[in-house]
């Protein structure tokens, strides 16, 4: 790092409320000027431009009264000039940053203190804390010591000392690794306990996470039957009330048939009624066909056909009759004749008139007897014969009567088997009506019967819907709880398995950890420990011999040597006696912190990455003899620093200056002129 130039407004002295600005060449620059001049504040107002307030106060550098102050720095590092630009404000009766820029060209960017010094110490490269109180060691002890701080290095005690050269040289990191490891080792140790407490139930969240697959499995395999079971009780109630929507409206239909019911029984009666009559009516008429026309007619159709009619027969008859009537009374005349005849012959005497019966009476007698028997032969004849005739023509009238009445009977068959046919298809319609009467008011009876049927259905249906939708809703319960105890159980599974994952993993990070554990106390350690040891005894070393290179170079006496210890604690010998740091004289503690103070500077810039080219000396001559003073220029020979800035109020280092500028305080104000060496 070389400083380009230093602008202040309102720092310390530098209070005129105007801008100061001094440009820094390379080579060696002298601050020349009085005590209490303001050399230091430059100085200082290049740390705070660097690196914050770290230890300053912002109090100690706003000039007093004032309410703004700014410091701005050009620096050049890795040839690249960079500016920053701080800024400071009264804010009751604090003093804060304020505003703060880094430029790089005309790249500007604002940032805040911290960000700011945490870009500086990575552009410079030092190896330390960025926090914005933290003091820059490395800057403080490679770059720039305060005066006040020169000796205090060497009057610390060994540990402390220790530490500032193990920040110094960045060989801290080593400590702090070794102390971090005891830490990490600790802490990992603790982690490792904790994770394997925490993992001590991992078998038991296995076996745990098993036994839940296994129940997972199980409801796996339980909820398709349990689906089923749903669907088929859902298609069951389905089909039940349909069943009972279809019952529900039979038993509507079937209940307005009922109301035919006296209607159809009334017509029914009815029609049996005139069933009965027509039935007897036909009865009677079958009756009288069977008991009366078709006797007739069978009768008549039996019996044979006179010959002739009755009338004809009649005449005959009358003929025949009167024939008989004639023979009769031929026969009684004769027969008198023949009773008087044989009265007289039995007498002899007539008794009309007295006289002798003569005697051809007798002949005569036989003659009528002859007479009387053919008579009564003929007249038995015409007897028979009327007798035969009256029969025929009775038999001829009977025939005739009965063929009126067999044609009677014909009509009246057909007029019966008419009216019969008529009564029958009557008859057999009122029987197709009533026998539909009697289907209908059967089916409507049958009706009523299967509206009470189908209400002990529909209150059966009803019975097996409310069941069935119990079944239903058991089926949800029971599916929705294996799928709620699936799902609980698939969250439970992979919280379980999320948790033995993670106690296994805690588990294996607890073996490494402790294997990790073992690694930082047996390698880890030691070996940082032993570079520790092995970089700071080289850097003693390196140390030592710049130690004595400088303080040889100041203090001419070989019976005087240093060194420094393992612990980088100055050692000081007089003809191989230690001494005390208090025995010496002021001349040789100023002789030996400076010493020290440029062999650290050496170590450092040769630890250090981006190698520090500023030296900055406040006051390094403070206690020097004149010689002493005139050996500086060998020193910062031996130095070699491309930038070396000398704050001293002593003229005898001007002929070791390349550049002097003089501080002067005017009226409480600082002013610096630029004077030719």
């Amino acid at each position: 790092m070389l400083v380009r130039s230093i602008a202040l407004t309102n720092i310390r002295s530098y209070n005129d409320g105007g801008e100061t600005r001094i440009e820094l060449p390379d080579g060696v620059v002298l601050l020349e000027g009085d005590i209490g001049s303001g050399k230091s504040t430059l100085l200082y107002a290049l740390e705070f431009a660097l690196f914050g307030f770290s230890d300053m106060r912002g109090a100690h550098l706003l000039s007093e009264g004032r309410k703004e102050g700014r410091v701005s720095v050009t620096f050049e590092s890795g040839d690249t000039l960079y500016n920053i630009d701080r800024r400071l404000r009264a804010k009751g009766d604090e003093v804060v940053q304020d505003e703060c820029y880094i430029s790089t060209g005309s790249d500007r960017t604002r940032l805040s203190p911290s960000d700011l010094k945490e870009r500086i110490v990575s552009i410079l490269g030092f190896n330390e804390p960025t926090h914005p109180k933290a003091e820059s060691l490395v800057y403080r002890y490679a770059v720039f010591t305060p005066q006040e701080q020169m000796k205090e290095i060497l009057l610390r005690n060994p540990e402390e000392r220790l530490h500032v050269i193990r920040r110094v040289l960045g060989a801290q990191s080593y400590q702090v690794a070794a102390e971090n490891s005891v830490i990490v080792e600790r802490t990992i140790k603790e982690k490792a306990y904790g994770l394997k407490r925490a993992s001590e139930d991992l078998e038991e969240k296995k076996d745990e996470m098993e036994e839940k697959s296994k129940t997972m499995a199980l409801l796996e395999s339980e909820i398709p039957m349990l689906k089923e079971k749903a669907e088929d009780s859902n298609r069951l109630v389905r089909t039940l009330e349909t069943d009972w929507k279809d019952s529900i409206g039979q038993r509507e239909s079937l209940g307005k048939n009922e109301a035919k019911v006296p209607l159809l029984k009334q017509q029914a009666a009815d029609i049996q009624v005139e069933l009965e009559e027509r039935e007897e009516k036909l009865r009677g008429l079958e009756a009288q066909l069977a008991g009366e026309t078709e006797p007739i007619i069978r009768s008549f159709e039996a019996r044979a056909k006179p010959r002739s009619r009755a009338r004809a027969l009649d005449v005959k008859l009358n003929r025949e009759r009167e024939k008989l009537t004639r023979l009769e009374d031929t026969k009684m005349t004769l027969e008198a004749d023949l009773a008087r005849s044989r009265e007289l012959l039995s007498k002899g005497v007539c008794p009309y008139c007295g006289q002798r019966i003569s005697g051809d009476l007798p002949t005569r007698a036989e003659h009528s007897e002859l007479e009387l028997r053919r008579l009564g032969v003929e007249a038995a004849k015409a007897s028979a014969s009327v007798k035969t005739l009256a029969e025929s023509v009775e038999d001829a009238r009977s025939f005739e009567e009965d063929e009126k009445d067999y044609a009677r009977a014909l009509k009246d068959k057909m007029r019966i088997e008419g009216d019969a046919k008529s009564l029958r298809n009557k008859i057999q319609q009122l029987n197709t009506r009533l026998s539909h009467s009697l289907s209908e008011l059967a089916q409507t009876a049958s009706n009523t019967m299967a509206i009470r049927g189908i209400s002990d259905r529909i209150d059966d249906l009803e019975i097996k819907i409310k069941r069935a939708r119990q079944d239903e809703k058991a089926a949800g319960i029971d599916l929705n709880r294996a799928q709620t105890e699936l799902a609980d159980g698939a969250r439970e599974l992979q919280r379980l398995s999320v948790e033995v994952k993670d106690k296994q993993a805690k588990l294996d990070e607890a073996r490494r950890l402790t294997s990790y554990q073992g690694w930082l106390s047996v390698y880890f350690r030691p070996t940082v420990e032993l570079i520790e040891k092995q970089t700071l005894a080289q850097a003693a070393a390196r140390f030592t011999e710049h130690f004595q290179r400088f303080f040889s170079s100041l203090v001419d006496d070989p019976d005087m040597t240093v060194r420094v210890k393992e612990d980088f604690s100055p050692l000081f010998e007089r003809e191989g006696f230690e001494q005390d740091f208090e025995a010496l004289s002021g001349g040789e503690r100023t002789s030996m912190a400076l010493a020290y103070r440029f062999a650290l500077n050496s170590v450092v810039r040769e630890s250090v990455s981006t190698q520090p080219e500023l030296v900055i000396l406040d006051e390094p001559t403070d206690g020097f003899s004149k010689e002493q003073v005139y050996k500086m220029r060998g020193l910062l020979e031996e130095l070699d620093s491309r930038q070396v800035i000398l704050v001293s109020h002593e003229r005898e280092l001007e002929s070791m200056a390349d550049h002097i500028f003089r501080v002067e305080k005017r009226n409480g104000t600082s002013i610096i002129s630029h004077v030719q060496p």
